[in-house]
């Protein structure tokens, strides 16, 4: 698959300050630690049937700079679900806009950056899938392609059902658990990588599986969870404590961000 130079997403991690390019979104991008919360997501679509798909577009016109921007997860999702509501020239200028407001700079962890993404946006789906994918195991689905995992991770899509299978179910999620992390890093009584992941353990051992696994009719359940996380944060305390708000309902972000579904 062709997919954009490294040169080019250098030079789009740079100009993007290792932030979404939504407009108010601060999510970050890929975190020093290395994880990757954001993709390079293409203007004009690098596949026919995509989004915004432009047939007269070169190959090489589809990966360059011009066409591409870097999103968080959500927002990706969110652009390319209705490419009606975010048309070419809406994208085009959010990139512009973006790139405006922060300040581009080049540093020894912008390469390493720019191979995470294209690493995390390119890497090998499993569609449809129903159940586990072993290699060389008596009795199991058999599958001729072996991945490096040194270098690229094998991404399952959840199951029907599952409550990441469901776009608005899974964007709220992410934007929680965004949110107990924001709040972590703004303790300063926490440290490394336990503040950033302890969320995930924690779902876990109270559903018994990764909370993109976890039913969708469970999801209210999941979400009680994760704001009750949220405010017994440092900062949730605080917060709450003052009357603030920590985050924002169900309903309000759907009505903020799929306000025409």
């Amino acid at each position: 698959m062709k997919k954009p130079s490294l040169i080019t997403v250098k030079r789009l991690f740079a100009v993007s300050g290792n932030i979404c390019s939504f407009p108010d979104c601060d999510s970050i991008l890929v975190e020093i630690s290395g994880t990757v919360v954001g993709e390079i997501a293409h203007i004009k679509a690098a596949k026919k049937d995509g989004p915004r798909y432009d047939p007269l577009q070169s190959e090489e016109e589809r990966h360059c700079f011009d066409n591409l921007i870097l999103l968080c997860r959500r927002h990706h999702k969110l652009i390319d679900s209705d490419p009606k509501s975010y048309s070419v020239e809406l994208l085009r200028n959010y990139k512009k806009k973006h790139e405006q407001e922060v300040h581009s700079q080049i540093t020894p962890f912008t390469e390493q950056a720019a191979k995470l993404l294209i690493q995390n946006t390119y890497r090998p789906v499993l569609k449809n899938n129903k159940g586990l994918v072993q290699i060389n195991s008596p009795g199991s689905t058999q599958t001729q392609y072996i991945f490096n995992s040194k270098t690229q991770k094998t991404t399952i899509s959840p199951p029907n059902g599952a409550v990441a299978s469901n776009l608005k179910m899974n964007a709220y999620i992410e934007y929680l658990i965004g949110k107990y992390q924001e709040y972590q890093k703004l303790d300063s009584g926490k440290d490394g990588r336990y503040k950033y992941m302890a969320i995930y353990e924690g779902v876990k051992r109270e559903f018994g599986s990764k909370w993109q696994l976890v039913p969708e009719e469970r999801f209210l359940d999941l979400v009680q969870y994760l704001q009750i996380r949220i405010d017994y944060t440092k900062i949730g305390r605080i917060r709450k404590k003052g009357g603030q708000q920590r985050y924002h309902s169900y309903e309000e972000h759907l009505a903020k961000y799929f306000p025409k579904t």
